[in-house]
């Protein structure tokens, strides 16, 4: 009889025999750590780390590498090792990746039937949210992925929000709230020859404000800076001009003539003008 985690070495039970003037046991009573036994070949969707042999002493330990849609333990490859006795501490087979076809919460249509298989990685399914939920970004198919169903959740509290960020060198048109509900929308305006670029609109999402907005700075031309550049409007006999964000101005030498290569019509691009210059 073996030892506590041993077995013997021979299926067959050893007998007493006479041999000559002495009596031996064929075969030779011994004993052996219980193996672990691993499949070969694998299984279908299973790979084994440089493996020839199936079985293993205790202690030892074998590298599992799972199929692309094949999953072991919740990973796609894990390292297990032979116990004592004789079992692995991770069943070396891998299983093909599968979701649950149960109803997910605060979902209210589902095209995944109970009673059906469950649906394998990488198959989508339609789906809807009840009232008061909503699929992040606008989504209507669910995915079987490795870790489950994507998006996750598939349904999450519609929530309204709290006042819009500010606007710089803007303002909203109308009074400001503390809170606003899903969907509600704001309208911004620009200060007095700034330029809109975006917008006008915020729009509060599931608790977020959705909306690129952003006030484009008109250039400022006065008497002073154009006499540092011996210039002058062609047009205008004014001492100071506002161009909004992509307008040009017009200037003239006051003496001499221009030098460089920039135009003698510029365009204001956000707030900054490359004057030219003439001597």
């Amino acid at each position: 009889m073996c030892n506590y985690l041993h077995r013997p070495t021979e299926d067959r039970p050893s007998k007493c025999t006479k041999v000559g003037i002495r009596a031996e046991w064929t075969p030779t009573p011994a004993c052996e750590p219980i193996p672990c036994k691993l499949p070969l070949p694998p299984l279908e969707g299973t790979r084994y780390e440089s493996v020839s042999r199936n079985r293993f002493l205790p202690g030892e330990t074998l590298r599992v590498i799972c199929g692309e849609k094949y999953g072991i333990s919740n990973n796609q490859e894990v390292v297990t090792m032979c116990k004592e006795d004789g079992e692995w501490t991770i069943r070396p087979v891998c299983t093909e990746v599968v979701c649950s076809n149960e109803r997910p919460q605060h979902v209210y249509s589902w095209d995944v039937s109970y009673w059906r298989n469950q649906p394998k990685m990488g198959e989508t399914k339609r789906y809807s949210c009840e009232t008061g939920y909503m699929s992040k970004d606008g989504a209507t198919q669910a995915t079987c992925t490795r870790n489950g169903w994507t998006p996750n959740p598939l349904c999450q509290e519609i929530v309204g929000c709290g006042s819009p960020p500010p606007l710089t060198d803007g303002d909203i048109k109308y009074t400001v709230k503390s809170n606003y509900s899903h969907q509600e929308r704001v309208e911004f305006m620009c200060q007095n020859y700034y330029t809109m670029e975006g917008g006008p609109h915020r729009t509060c999402i599931n608790g977020e404000w959705i909306g690129q907005i952003k006030c484009l700075k008109p250039c400022t031309v006065d008497r002073e800076l154009m006499n540092r550049y011996n210039i002058a409007f062609k047009y205008h006999h004014d001492d100071k001009l506002y161009s909004p964000h992509d307008d040009t101005i017009e200037f003239t030498c006051t003496k001499g003539r221009r030098t460089g290569t920039l135009s003698m019509r510029p365009k204001c691009i956000d707030g900054v003008m490359n004057l030219p210059t003439c001597q």
